[in-house]
């Protein structure tokens, strides 16, 4: 079935995607340390909330994945949360590049994990969006064949 294919690879984007996040938590915590060592408290702050986002992100699309392969095609409700945590930090990311973001400021780095998880998080929302779809329209199918056969 096409919609178990997208289904498995999609899981495997977000699956991508928490890694990436991990790594990139992992980059932050070992600047945490140089900083640390050189007595710069105000980096160490930036590095604390970056750590946290990052590895919080990353958390966060485990969960979504666990939750997607369970459910599998069965509720868009896993879905529509990867469409809005993956749009919330695409624009987090856009606006500390841009116009800063509190605490931290703005970022002039761009690196190449940072390009490539904001294209996985694009593939997530046209991916989910398209399952969502696709739920809608079978579950719509189903009520009508259902529908009818009441009626024959």
């Amino acid at each position: 079935n096409l919609q178990h294919i997208v289904v498995s690879i999609l899981a495997a984007i977000v699956l991508t995607t928490a890694i990436l996040y991990f790594i990139e938590a992992y980059k932050e915590y070992a600047s945490l340390k140089e900083n640390a060592a050189e007595g710069l408290d105000g980096e160490i702050s930036e590095n604390q909330i970056e750590i946290t986002l990052f590895a919080g992100s990353g958390i966060i699309y485990l969960g979504l994945l666990g939750w997607i392969l369970v459910k599998n095609l069965k509720s868009i409700v896993p879905y529509s949360i990867l469409i809005v945590i993956s749009t919330i930090l695409i624009i987090t990311y856009a606006a500390s590049r841009t116009i800063g973001v509190p605490i931290i400021g703005i970022e002039f780095y761009i690196g190449k994990y940072d390009i490539l998880t904001k294209i996985l998080q694009g593939i997530i929302i046209a991916i989910s969006g398209y399952l969502i779809y696709r739920i809608r329209t079978n579950k719509k199918k189903m009520q009508q064949h259902e529908t009818k056969k009441k009626y024959e």
